[in-house]
């Protein structure tokens, strides 16, 4: 079997957001979305600092992975795709390491029994007369 050369998945620590840093990834690139290229007016439009590779794909958490993205546009698409590409990456790495889901146990299952009788369902031979006490 091939040993599992990929990065680890899930592993990167996350640091604080200080507002001396955001502004850092705001000059680093001149106020441009790192998801879709487009300028971001920063004061009509609501940003946030994101990681250009996400942090559970093993990026860095340092200042050359972290730019602003819009908020309403680009952040919701690009975590959609982050977490999908993350969970392909630990099926492949759980199948490479030869971790298998659970198998289901294909036995005969509890039996069977007649339904049982309500209520409201008439009785097919009549009950046997009771017996009072003396």
């Amino acid at each position: 079997m091939m040993p599992f050369v990929c990065e680890d998945v899930g592993t990167t620590k996350r640091r604080r957001m200080t507002p001396t840093r955001a502004l850092k990834a705001w000059e680093n690139t001149g106020g441009v979305c790192v998801t879709c290229d487009l300028r971001i007016d920063g004061t009509k439009e609501d940003w946030f600092v994101e990681h250009i590779r996400a942090l559970e794909l093993g990026g860095a958490d340092d200042d050359q992975n972290i730019g602003p993205a819009h908020l309403e546009r680009c952040k919701a698409t690009k975590d959609a795709d982050d977490h999908s590409r993350t969970a392909k990456a630990k099926r492949n790495k759980r199948a490479a390491l030869g971790i298998r889901p659970p198998t289901r146990l294909n036995g005969p299952g509890f039996q069977k029994f007649a339904p049982q009788r309500r209520a409201s369902t008439p009785l097919s031979k009549p009950l046997p007369p009771r017996k009072l006490a003396p």
